[in-house]
C-alpha cells in the first residue's frame, strides 16, 4: 500500500511534520488508511482516514483540534477538496441536512482523525477503554474490529510505531455481527437525506454496497483490499447464490461518476431500493454460508 496521489502524499508529509514539531515526543504512531492508500482516492469525492496514537490522554482534544485546523489550512494550499468531502466539515445551505451530517458523523466512524491515547486502546481485545463516551459508541454501534482490520489491511505508517502488527487476525463473533450495522445505517441515512439532497442520498447508497462487501469479507476472515478487488471476490464467492452481481458491478461504475451528473429522483430512489435489497440479500447468503444453513 502507498499514497499514489503526489499532492496528497506531500499534504500528509507536511501534516505529520507540523504535528510532530508542535507536539514533540507526544506522538506514538500516525497511520493513514482507506482509499488514500489503496489507489482509489479521488479529489473532490474522497476523504482521508487517520488514527493518531498519543501518550497523554489529556491532550487528545487539543491534538484533534490542531489536526482539524491544520487540515483546513493545508487543504487550501494543496486544493484537495477535503473540506468538502470530510463529513466533519460539511456545510450546506440547509440546517436540517447539516444536522443529519453531524449526527451521522457521531453514529459511525466518519471523521478524518481519531486521536487516542496509547493506554486507551486495547488492540488485542478490540476495545477503547478509560473513556465512557468513546467506549459506549464503539461497543454499541460501530465495530471497532472492522475499523482496526481496515487499518491492518490498508494502513501505512507515516510516523512512529507500527500498530498493525498488534491487531489480531481473529476477531470475536460480536464484532462480526456489529459490522453489519455499518451498511444498514448508511442506507437508513440515505433515505433520511433523500428529501433534502438526492445527490447525497445517491452517494450514500453507492457507498453502502461496498461497506456491505467489507462487512462480509471481514466476517469471513478475508483481508480487506481495494474496492475493485473486493467486488471481484464477492462476485466469485456469491455470484451463484442469488445476489445481484450486476447491481454491484454497476455500482462500481457509479462510484467513479462525477457528482455534477444530473440524475432523476425516481432513478435514485429505485437505485436506493435495489441497494437495500442487495445489502440484505448479501447478508442473508453470508449467514447461510457461516452457519451452513
Amino acid at each position: 500500500m502507498s499514497i499514489q496521489n503526489k499532492e496528497l502524499e506531500q499534504f500528509m508529509k507536511e501534516m505529520v511534520a507540523e504535528l510532530t514539531a508542535k507536539f514533540t515526543d507526544e506522538i506514538v504512531s500516525f497511520v493513514l488508511f482507506g482509499s488514500a492508500t489503496t489507489g482509489e482516492w479521488i479529489r473532490g469525492k474522497s476523504d482521508i482516514d487517520c488514527i493518531v496514537i498519543i501518550k497523554n490522554k489529556k491532550l487528545c482534544k487539543e491534538i484533534e483540534n490542531y489536526l482539524n485546523s491544520l487540515l483546513l489550512s493545508l487543504d487550501s494550499k494543496y486544493d484537495l477538496k477535503l473540506s468538502d468531502t470530510c463529513t466533519s466539515y460539511k456545510k450546506t445551505n440547509n440546517l436540517a441536512l447539516d444536522l443529519i451530517f453531524k449526527t451521522e458523523n457521531k453514529m459511525m466512524f466518519g471523521q478524518p482523525f481519531y486521536v487516542v491515547a496509547q493506554d486507551q486502546l486495547d488492540l488485542k481485545r478490540f476495545k477503547i477503554t478509560k473513556d465512557l463516551k468513546t467506549e459506549l459508541g464503539a461497543r454499541t454501534i460501530a465495530s471497532l474490529g472492522l475499523f482496526l482490520h481496515r487499518i491492518k489491511n490498508t494502513g501505512i505508517i507515516l510516523y512512529g510505531k507500527d500498530i498493525r502488527k498488534e491487531i489480531p487476525k481473529t476477531v470475536p463473533t460480536i464484532e462480526k455481527i456489529k459490522a453489519s450495522f455499518n451498511a444498514m445505517l448508511l442506507l437508513m441515512m440515505s433515505f433520511v437525506i433523500f428529501p433534502y439532497s438526492s445527490k447525497s442520498a445517491f452517494s450514500h447508497a453507492v457507498k453502502a454496497n461496498f461497506w456491505a462487501c467489507d462487512d462480509v469479507l471481514f466476517a469471513l476472515g478475508r483481508p480487506l483490499s481495494t474496492t475493485k478487488q473486493e467486488v471481484k471476490e464477492i462476485c466469485s464467492l456469491f455470484g451463484k447464490s442469488g445476489i445481484d452481481a450486476d447491481h454491484l458491478i454497476l455500482s462500481l461504475e457509479y462510484k467513479k461518476t462525477n457528482d455534477d451528473i444530473k440524475m432523476k429522483k425516481m432513478f435514485i430512489m429505485q437505485y436506493m431500493l435495489k441497494s437495500t435489497l442487495f445489502v440484505y440479500g448479501l447478508y442473508a447468503v453470508t449467514l447461510r454460508k457461516l452457519f451452513k444453513l
